[in-house]
Formats: structure tokens, C-alpha cells, sequence
């Protein structure tokens, strides 16, 4: 049997598959029984117009435990037949009323027909004002049948459809024919009908029944309909559980076919099945271990949300360390900028003062090749011996700028750092070690990943900056010789001004001094110019070396400048992604604590579950069973005075 159902929920259909399971024994072994004592259709209603007469077969329907009014004498069986064709349209219904053995007495029983036969007695039945006047026999059972219109609304709709070799065919063609036949029987509650008849479809169990003869069709497939053989016979059977609907295909082969048509037969069961008389023990046991199972689940979200809000305490504490490093980074961008700037300036003058002193160095050694035109050489190096003073002089003031220069670079890497370079390193590796602590705790969790991200980021631009503060220190300290160098460059150049000029203005104030002295002077000043370019030579080498070395200076410190500046970007991109972590560690947190409250709570609504699922499950069958279900009459759904109604559809035969 296939049933559908639109209701989308699983663990309904699982309870639905359940019910099936339990109820489908016990209800095929049922009908089985029932099936035999079941009042067959009169053989005055086997033809088109049915015609009075006795019936006496007995009724035997299982016992109704849902009301009715037969205590008071007035209670009644109705059983429907329901005439259709070999396709399943309706073309007659028939209605047995059966009153039970006991006192005579006179019932107006509730029903409008178009035609009423006595099945028991010769008396005219009369109908008025839609009761019909029976007066019972005393200790025999009375019947009467009622005739309904063919267009009366039925609790179900029965239809039959037929394919032959692949084409759809009408039952008439199927006399005597040959092929692959396939048919499909549809039972499905009737929608369109009142509540009043819509209620039987929801309450009542139907069992359809097929009888086929094995040499006119050979069934290869039943699918879910279940093949049973009685002598030259296949008999197929289905059951429809009540409010769904049965679709049943078989298949075969035909060969001269000939079918004995269907007897579908729908009744209220009102069987007690109790599910805790079954075996539970596998649903007790699996119930155990889901409650095990959760509770351990709320033990773990208990240690996940201790371990978010700690995760979230400590990514406060870096995103506070990130926002210090942001500024520290940017006032670091700022010293550097000044320093490169001071660098470049530094370089520059270099480069000028050793331009000056190649100059100065021609000079000396031409006034050295000879005294001939001493006084214009004189002259000349009393310009050049102050420019170069002028020079040594500010080359002096640009090495103190140098150094306090590098000096404020160190105390602003410092003051960026928080004053000790050393501990900042140690935080920064300390904050990496517990974001890299939080994604092996984690590892598929991506806040965790980021987190660790950012605090690589952090701790390679601290050991940037140290890298930075050494470098700066390694060239304070490698200067240290240029500008003891400098100092002794600026000494000799104030001694060369005195003698230079000193010379100079002696003779040009036209002393008296005689030959021989100026010859002493002359020579003392040809010695002197010739120890002045000496030491002008050495000093030009120097001058070219320190050049030099401060252009590199000021391409270190400009790339210096751009790392700071790097440094400042990715501290500004750390201070936020920090805060963002912190954010969404803060709602990690708060999320593990309501995972938690649901994890509990979770854990305290399975304590219990098998109960609470045998109790559903029961509830299920007990609807499933029609439990609850308060019979009244088909014909007169306001006539409770019913103690059991049935409806047996009738499809005829094809062929033979």
C-alpha cells in the first residue's frame, strides 16, 4: 500500500511509519475475520433496479464502544453499499438498516430515500417527513433497505484506471484482451463533502480486496499491496489507514483477461492497542543514552562559555594594548619624517663641505708649488680659509643636530613602545601566544584565526621598531668618530685661519719688518701651506668618506621613515581589527551563554522522553484507531440512536 500524507514534518512521518508497524498485524488479522461475516450486497440490489425482499443473513461488525442509543432500545446498524462500475463511478447506493433481536417495538427512524424495501416481513414501509415507521419483530432481527441518490456524497472516492501495452484503455476494452495491463485503484477521502460524512473518512480503516484469475492475468507486481492465493485465484490486498489516501498499481500480464471486480469495505475498528503492552526496551534504552548524551552536551557548553568570556576578557585586554601601539606608531611616523628630513639636510651639507675642501686642497697645493705670486695666493687662501671655517662651522652645528636627531628617534621609538622596548616585546609575543592558545582550542573558528593574524601582525611590528631603536643606536655610536673627527677638522681649520690670516695682515699693513724676517715668514708659510695641504688632503678624505656615509644615512632612515609609516597603517588596522574581535568575542561569549541555558534546557526536556514518545505514539493510534469517534447514521448525521455504520463499495467484475 502507498498512503500520502502533505503533512512536511519528519518525526510525524517516522511516528506515522511506527504506527503502521504495530497496527498493520493486528489490523490485517482483523479484517480477515470481519471480511467473512461482512452482509453482502442483497441480490435483489444486484440489478439496476433493486426489488423487495427478505434478507436474514446476520450482521456481525466488531463491538462499538462509542455510544450509540441501542441501551434504549433504538439503537440500529447501518451498512452502505455503494454500487459502482467496473471504472469505480458510483451507480447506486444502497442502505441496510439492521434493528437487533429483542421486544417489538415501533422506531420512526431518521432518512429521506427514494425508495424503501422491508427485507423482513411483507409490510409496507412508509416514510413521512424523512422518518420511516418500522415496527421490529419481538426476538428476531429486523431489516429494511433505503435507496439514495447515486450523486450522494460519500465519505471516499474510489476510481480505477487501466493501461494496456501503455495506452490508457476503458474497462470495457479489457474483455478478453491481451498485453501488458497495468491498474491503478485510488482511494481518497472526499473533500468536498460535510463534515458530518468527512468524519467517517477520518475515523474509519479500509481494507480493498481484488480477486483475479491466475491464467487471465499473470501479476508480476503489486507494489505495495499484499498477493495472496486461493485455488486458481490472486487475491490482492490493500488497507487505507483512516484520513489518508491508498494508491494501489498492479501489474502483469493479460491474456484473454477476465477480472471478479473489487469489494472495498470501510469500518471503525475501535480496537484497544496499548504500546506500552509492546516491547520498548530499544526506545528506553536509545532515550537513556540521548539523555546521557545531552547532559554531557550542557557539561561542554558550560566549559565552552567560561572559555569565551575568558578568550573575551583577553582580547579586551589586546585590542587596550593595539590602541596604545596605533599611537605610539603614529608619533613614531612623525619622529621619523623629521629625522629623515634632518638626514637629508645633513647629507647635503656633507656633500658641500667636501666640495669645498677638493677646492681648498687645489688651492693649498698651487700656493705650496711657490711663492710667486704669494700675496694673491695669500689672499686667495684667506678667502678659501674662511670659507672653510665657515663650513667646519656649520658642520659642527649640523653634527649636534645630527645626534640629538638620532637621540629623539630612540626616545620617540620609546615613547611609541610604552618607555621599554623590552617589555613591549615580551606583551606582544604574550598576546600572540594566547591568540595562537585560542585557535588550537578552535581551530575551525574564524574570529580565533583572525585573531592570531592580527597579533602576528602586532609582534613583528614591535620587533620592527626594536630593529629600528638598534639601528639608531649603532649609528649614534658610529658617529661617534665622525664627530670627533669633526671636532679636530674645525680645531685645525681656527689654527689655519689664525696663521693664514694672521700672515695676511701683516703684510698688508706694510710694516717695517726687514727682508730677512719676511723671508722667515715666508718660509714659515711656505712650510705651513705645505703642512695645510697635507692635512687639507687628509681632511678632503675624510670629508668624502663622511659624504658618503651620511647619503647612506639619509636612504636609511628615509626607508626607515616609510617602515614607519607601514608600521603606523598596519597599527591603525590592528587598533580596529581588534576592536572588532573584541566585539565579537564579547557576542561569542554572550551566544556561548544562551548555547548553554538552551544546552540545559535541552538536556532537561529529554529526561523522560520515552514516556513522552510512548505517550504520543499512543495518542497516534488511539486517533489512528478512530478512538473518540461518536458513530451517528450516515443517512441522518443528526441521529446518534446508531450503534455501528459500514460501507462496502462494490466494483463489478470485467469479462467472464
Amino acid at each position: 500500500m502507498t498512503t500520502t500524507d502533505n503533512t512536511p514534518n519528519p518525526i510525524a512521518g517516522r511516528r506515522r511509519t511506527t504506527v503502521r508497524r504495530i497496527l498493520a498485524p493486528t489490523i490485517a488479522a482483523f479484517l480477515a475475520a470481519v471480511l467473512l461475516t461482512v452482509p453482502a450486497l442483497s441480490s435483489a440490489n444486484a440489478a439496476d433496479e433493486p426489488q423487495a425482499s427478505v434478507h436474514t443473513t446476520a450482521v456481525a461488525t466488531p463491538a462499538n464502544d462509542n455510544g450509540g442509543n441501542s441501551a434504549e432500545g433504538n439503537g440500529k446498524d447501518e451498512t452502505v453499499y455503494i454500487k459502482t462500475k467496473a471504472n469505480g463511478s458510483v451507480s447506486g447506493i444502497y442502505v441496510v438498516n439492521t434493528f437487533d433481536a429483542g421486544q417489538s417495538r415501533t422506531v420512526q427512524d431518521p432518512g429521506s430515500y427514494t425508495k424503501i424495501t422491508n427485507l423482513t416481513t411483507d409490510a409496507k414501509l412508509k416514510e413521512t417527513n424523512g422518518k420511516v415507521d418500522v415496527t421490529t419483530l419481538e426476538n428476531k432481527p429486523f431489516y429494511y433497505q433505503g435507496d439514495l441518490k447515486a450523486d450522494t456524497a460519500l465519505p471516499w472516492n474510489v476510481s480505477v484506471d487501466y493501461t494496456l501495452d501503455g495506452k490508457a484503455v476503458d474497462a470495457k476494452e479489457l474483455d478478453g484482451a491481451d498485453g501488458e495491463l497495468a491498474m491503478t485503484l485510488r482511494i481518497a477521502p472526499n473533500e468536498s463533502a460535510d463534515k458530518a460524512t468527512r468524519e467517517f473518512a477520518d475515523a474509519y480503516v479500509i481494507q480493498a480486496q481484488g480477486t483475479f484469475p491466475q491464467d487471465a492475468f499473470d501479476i508480476t507486481d503489486a507494489g505495495d499491496a499484499a498477493l495472496a492465493q486461493s485455488g486458481g485465484n490472486t487475491v490482492v490486498s490493500g488497507m487505507v489507514l483512516p484520513g489518508e489516501t491508498g494508491t494501489f498499481t498492479i501489474r502483469g500480464r493479460a491474456k484473454d483477461f477476465t477480472s471478479s471486480g473489487w469489494q472495498i469495505t470501510a469500518m471503525s475498528l475501535d480496537m484497544a492497542l496499548d504500546v506500552r503492552d509492546q516491547d520498548t526496551s530499544q526506545l528506553t534504552e536509545q532515550t537513556g543514552k540521548l539523555g546521557d548524551a545531552t547532559a554531557q552536551l550542557a557539561d561542554g557548553t558550560t566549559s565552552l562559555a567560561q572559555g569565551n568570556r575568558e578568550l573575551s576578557r583577553g582580547i579586551g585586554s589586546l585590542a587596550t594594548g593595539t590602541t596604545e601601539l596605533n599611537r605610539g606608531a603614529q608619533s613614531l611616523a612623525g619622529g621619523t619624517e623629521t629625522l629623515a628630513q634632518g638626514a637629508g639636510a645633513l647629507a647635503q651639507g656633507n656633500r658641500q663641505l667636501a666640495d669645498g675642501l677638493t677646492q681648498l686642497y687645489d688651492a693649498s697645493g698651487r700656493m705650496s708649488a711657490g711663492v710667486k705670486g704669494l700675496p694673491e695666493q695669500i689672499t686667495a687662501l684667506s678667502q678659501g680659509v674662511t670659507t672653510l671655517k665657515q663650513g667646519t662651522d656649520a658642520l659642527k652645528q649640523g653634527d649636534g643636530q645630527y645626534r640629538q636627531a638620532l637621540a629623539d628617534g630612540q626616545q620617540t621609538i620609546l615613547a611609541q613602545v610604552g618607555g621599554d622596548i623590552d617589555a613591549a616585546e615580551t606583551a606582544s609575543r604574550q598576546a600572540y601566544a594566547q591568540a595562537l592558545a585560542a585557535v588550537k582550542q578552535n581551530p575551525g573558528d574564524a574570529q580565533a584565526i583572525a585573531a592570531l593574524d592580527k597579533a602576528v601582525t602586532a609582534m613583528t611590528q614591535v620587533e620592527n621598531a626594536k630593529g629600528q631603536y638598534q639601528a639608531l643606536g649603532q649609528a649614534l655610536d658610529g658617529y661617534a668618530g665622525i664627530s670627533s673627527g669633526i671636532g679636530q677638522l674645525s680645531g685645525g681649520v681656527d689654527q689655519l685661519d689664525a696663521k693664514v690670516n694672521g700672515s695676511s695682515n701683516g703684510s698688508s699693513n706694510g710694516s717695517s719688518d726687514d727682508s730677512a724676517a719676511t723671508q722667515a715668514s715666508l718660509a714659515q708659510l711656505a712650510n705651513g701651506l705645505a703642512s695645510m695641504h697635507t692635512a687639507i688632503g687628509q681632511l678632503n678624505t675624510g670629508a668624502q668618506s663622511a659624504a658618503s656615509g651620511a647619503e647612506e644615512l639619509a636612504k636609511g632612515l628615509s626607508a626607515a621613515r616609510d617602515g614607519a609609516n607601514s608600521l603606523a597603517t598596519g597599527a591603525a588596522a590592528a587598533d580596529s581589527g581588534a576592536r572588532t574581535l573584541a566585539s565579537g568575542a564579547a557576542s561569542a561569549a554572550d551566544g556561548a551563554d544562551r548555547l548553554d541555558d538552551g544546552a540545559r534546557e535541552l538536556a532537561d526536556s529529554v529526561k523522560g522522553m520515552d514516556d513522552k514518545v510512548l505517550d504520543e505514539l499512543q495518542k497516534t493510534i488511539d486517533e489512528k484507531l478512530g478512538k473518540g469517534f461518536k458513530v451517528h447514521s450516515f443517512v441522518a448525521s443528526a441521529n446518534t440512536a446508531v450503534d455501528r455504520v459500514q460501507f462496502t463499495y462494490v466494483l463489478p467484475g470485467i469479462g467472464k
